[in-house]
């Protein structure tokens, strides 16, 4: 098996990691200097149940699906304070193999100096994973986490705590009841591809009405605003709301242009002058035992309608019929090749239903939930099932898996395999 080693810190990050970990022991003698150091190991094999043969993939001969990934790595917190100012940094250090190859990298999710001043003003430059919104199924306020990889054998709310920051420089004003947000993104060659961003947030706590509030406006690739609302009912229930709405959209659609020997397509963005809705709306119920119970609908704007995926599921079934003949191969590989890229699970439709009902202390040792994510426009849905089990104060074992079911032209029934299976092993430290 190939050994691959592809560093995804720069040699500057490199620089300062090994500056903190070298002056973190000569500091921590000095007067007003503190420090935090913790995370986990964890080790996590997933086996894939490949489908033999499906639209996207005919014969497994467009995409070489590796039937089982096995990730080995770090989540490493070392947090510095002196006085008013705090090094902030998170980084995974990651061994991930699969049947083709073996790669290492270092994903830095953390890396920022963090200055107070005057106990209202905190000011904030380096690269930080900004986590915003209130849902759990869909986050459309999430703006500068847009297109960043996540872990989905994860759990909903530890998959954006695993994710690559943004270089920016940010700063937070607090109010008695209101903090100010502004951050700047900015395009940095061979470090942030992304366009110039920028970000303004106002939250606002509505003590007397037990309710959390915050207006956003981004200024990306496609501009939006955004709204989060979260009220606590009482000591059970929650209820929330995100929306955001997004001028233009980053979703392909494929149209048909002629029939013939071969059928003409063409791959077109949607209308970037179009105003698209993005809501996520539920709640949470949480019983005495624990268990709680989390329901919500989501609504993509940009989402296909039925006309859209009618367009799309007849341009992948062409070219997946005229590949298997041996037809026009050059043009229908590329096209299936495209297909595989334009096709984005879990947003594709424009309506969706989350739910999930867990129990953190199942006899004290079990960590339990079982996940349903369905597409409401076509039916197909996905199950995810997971256990985790406390083997002592410092580790824990879990067992969980992804379940999809659907026809073959349906969203859930095109994804390349029918079920995975994780292992996954914790050591805290």
């Amino acid at each position: 098996m190939p050994i691959i080693r592809k560093h995804l810190w720069t040699g500057w990050n490199k620089i300062v990691l090994m500056t903190i970990f070298t002056l973190t022991p000569s500091l921590s003698n000095a007067q007003d200097f503190t420090y935090e150091f913790n995370g986990k190991i964890i080790e996590q094999a997933t086996y894939y149940h490949r489908k033999k043969d499906y639209l996207l993939n005919p014969n497994q001969d467009i995409l070489d699906i590796s039937p089982w990934k096995n990730r080995f790595y770090a989540d490493i917190n070392l947090d510095l304070k002196y006085k008013d100012t705090k090094l902030i940094s998170k980084f995974r250090p990651t061994i991930l193999s699969d049947d083709n190859k073996t790669v290492s990298h270092t994903t830095i999710d953390d890396l920022y100096v963090d200055q107070m001043f005057k106990d209202k003003f905190f000011f904030y430059v380096g690269k930080k994973n900004v986590k915003d919104g209130v849902a759990l199924g869909s986050n459309p306020t999430d703006f500068l986490g847009e297109g960043k990889e996540v872990d989905f054998t994860k759990r909903e709310e530890e998959r954006r705590l695993e994710r690559e920051g943004n270089y920016l420089v940010g700063v937070d004003a607090f109010y008695k009841d209101i903090t100010w947000t502004a951050i700047f993104a900015p395009k940095v060659n061979d470090w942030q591809e992304e366009k110039d961003r920028i970000l303004l947030k106002a939250s606002y706590l509505l003590e007397p009405l037990n309710t959390d509030m915050s207006l956003h406006y981004f200024n990306g690739d496609v501009p939006g605003i955004g709204f989060n609302l979260s009220h606590t009912a009482n000591d059970n229930l929650v209820l929330y709301t995100e929306t955001a709405f997004r001028k233009g959209s980053n979703k392909k659609i494929v149209r048909l242009i002629s029939e013939g020997s071969p059928n003409t397509y063409s791959i077109e963005d949607m209308d970037d002058n179009e105003i698209f809705a993005h809501v996520a709306t539920g709640g949470h119920y949480t019983f005495k035992n624990g268990t709680n119970i989390i329901c919500e609908y989501i609504y993509n704007g940009d989402g296909y309608n039925q006309k859209n995926w009618d367009e799309f599921e007849g341009f992948v079934t062409y070219n997946n019929d005229q590949f298997k003949k041996g037809l026009f191969l050059d043009s229908t590989t590329g096209n299936l090749s495209q297909a595989n890229q334009i096709i984005n699970f879990r947003q594709m439709r424009k309506n969706y239903f989350f739910t999930r009902i867990s129990n953190p202390s199942i006899f004290n040792k079990i960590d339990g939930a079982l996940v349903l994510f369905v597409n409401l426009d076509d039916s197909s849905f996905l199950v995810n099932p997971s256990l985790d089990y406390k083997i002592n104060q410092d580790s824990t074992v879990g067992l969980s898996s992804d379940i999809f079911v659907g026809g073959k032209t349906k969203e859930f029934g095109m994804i390349h395999w029918g079920e995975d299976v994780t292992l996954t092993y914790k050591r805290y430290f």
